[in-house]
């Protein structure tokens, strides 16, 4: 891959049928990153709703891992057309099972009263890269050109937040809808490790079963991917090995553009 765009081309899903979709993933993986799908399902159900409506959320859950080598079929449910608000669901299925499912809920442009959170202060981009604060996960960078720079780093203290400035590596076509789809495969990186941030946790993923189980993505702004983007992210509460996580996306500028939830399973190892 050479650049971002090469990845949301190769993984965009083909029109096959009104409702139907195939999609294929970048090769090889163990399994298929979970945000590929999300990016996938939220592209196809764009192709079968009005271009006056933006996604505002999409709630999914994480079913069965994905195998890269094989194509992925998309079934797209049209279960409402209103006049303000459109609601798809999208089943994955690999081998006729379904290994993903998500409902999106689409809105047109309104009017109203706003409000927002703060942006944290951070490090720039910049400053933070000189920290060289952790790997650069270089095969997961080449695989989907994504810059992740980390601001927060692997510690043996407990930590409450988990911090990274990321964006897509190279062009990306100016399509809003594009880049929201791009945002969803982004919003899966890091969110599931802050689970391990609070216990001091340096090598967890050596000694857990770490696997999203659900995740929802709220879209509150556009967004442009080929700018840094800070991700914060939290877990308010883990237990019975399952981790609860929340993110928010910023623009560099201060804008609050999107909230991410998911839990994941984060099993210990044992013999």
């Amino acid at each position: 891959m050479r650049n971002f765009q090469d990845v949301m081309d190769l993984i965009k899903p083909e029109q096959v049928g009104r409702y139907w979709f195939r999609g294929h993933s970048p090769t090889p993986q163990p399994r298929i990153f979970g945000g590929q799908v999300l990016a996938q399902c939220l592209l196809a159900a764009n192709d079968t709703v009005d271009s006056a409506l933006m996604a505002h959320s999409m709630h999914a859950y994480f079913l069965r891992a994905g195998d890269s080598t094989i194509p992925i079929e998309f079934d797209v449910d049209p279960i409402r057309d209103g006049r303000s608000f459109a609601t798809r669901r999208v089943v994955a299925r690999q081998k006729g099972e379904a290994i993903f499912n998500t409902s999106i809920s689409y809105q047109i442009t309104e009017a109203g009263f706003t409000h927002s959170e703060k942006m944290p202060l951070v490090p720039s981009p910049e400053e933070a890269e000189a920290l060289n604060l952790g790997p650069k996960y270089k095969s997961f960078s080449d695989m989907y050109q994504i810059d992740r720079v980390r601001i927060t780093a692997r510690s043996g203290q407990p930590q409450q937040k988990q911090q990274n400035w990321f964006k897509a590596s190279g062009h990306l076509q100016e399509d809003p809808r594009l880049h929201q789809a791009a945002l969803a495969l982004i919003s899966d990186c890091a969110l599931l490790g802050t689970s391990f941030y609070p216990q001091g946790m340096q090598d967890w993923d050596i000694n857990h079963i770490a696997a999203s189980l659900d995740h929802a993505i709220w879209f509150h702004e556009p967004v442009n991917v080929t700018e840094f983007l800070l991700y914060e992210c939290d877990s308010p509460w883990a237990g019975n090995a399952r981790g609860f996580n929340r993110g928010q996306f910023w623009s560099k500028d201060g804008t609050l553009l999107a909230s991410t939830t998911q839990e994941a399973l984060v099993r210990p190892k044992t013999h």
